[in-house]
């Protein structure tokens, strides 16, 4: 079976996305599901366009909530409630009943990587990430200076690095670019998205994640592939997958599909995004 993946393009980033949401409706399965957890992305203080948009949140907590009725949890890296203050999430306690959590400050369990001599190294990985039974990452479409683009998977990957400043584990598995995304493959190997929604409406391009400039796309992106998700959307961007190491391990080692012909893609025609 082809996996789905939901293809909106259009003027409004909230139908986009709800569009994108009820498509993927039928693959969603929130049964016997007790603890979700939402990865958003705040890749800087400072620059919005490199954040997950709170717009693009409450529409996906609205399509949760008309499902599902437990504990959903809101993680990011964060320096406490600041960037979520910033960036308008506050509001999203109450009317959503959801929690805003701060990973670099959850408990954690090692994971095993490898250093850019290609020896073990274990690093600390958030049991917030690890304990949720369901796992959305949601974001915008970047490009990124060390592994080309940033989707769905890194998202996660990244995000659910923990430990205390101290540990800079995040900065650490910054390897130098083969180790580097060797390891995103293995920690999207063990810790996937089990639903990816990438917030296209506008892009980053130049240079991300953090201090690129906007790219009026009017794109959304969901489905329950993230391999398919991040391949779709880095082929829409312009990019090869077999330049994007981390997708290309994905994809080799059978963790999901990347070339479009593997796709059910329902939408938007890709050659009009």
């Amino acid at each position: 079976m082809k996996p789905l993946v939901a293809l909106i393009k259009g003027g409004n980033r909230s139908e986009n996305i709800a569009k994108s949401l009820l498509l993927n409706e039928g693959q969603i399965d929130l049964k016997n599901k007790n603890n979700v957890l939402i990865k958003v992305n705040f890749s800087s203080f400072d620059n919005k366009l490199g954040a997950t948009h709170v717009e693009a949140v409450r529409i996906l907590l609205q399509f949760l909530r008309e499902r599902y009725d437990g504990n959903i949890t809101i993680g990011e890296t964060t320096t406490d409630k600041n960037e979520y203050e910033k960036f308008g999430y506050l509001e999203l306690e109450k009317e959503f009943g959801v929690k805003l959590v701060n990973l670099k400050k959850s408990e954690w369990e090692f994971v095993d990587v490898y250093d850019s001599a290609l020896c073990p190294m274990k690093l600390h990985f958030s049991k917030q990430v690890i304990d949720s039974d369901y796992r959305i990452a949601i974001g915008p479409a970047k490009t990124h200076d060390q592994v080309i683009a940033t989707l769905s998977i890194k998202n996660l990957a990244m995000g659910g690095l923990s430990g205390s400043p101290a540990h800079g584990d995040k900065f650490k598995l910054h390897q130098g670019y083969p180790v580097h995304n060797l390891d995103l493959y293995l920690l999207a190997k063990r810790y996937p998205p089990q639903l990816s929604i990438i917030d296209g409406y506008i892009g980053m391009e130049g240079n991300g994640p953090c201090g690129g400039d906007p790219v009026d796309w009017g794109v959304a992106i969901s489905s329950c592939d993230p391999v398919a998700a991040d391949s779709l959307a880095a082929q829409l961007m312009g990019f090869k997958i077999s330049d994007i190491g981390y997708l290309w391990y994905c994809h080799r080692k059978g963790l999901g599909a990347s070339d479009i012909d593997e796709m059910n893609i329902i939408g938007a025609n890709p050659m009009d995004c």
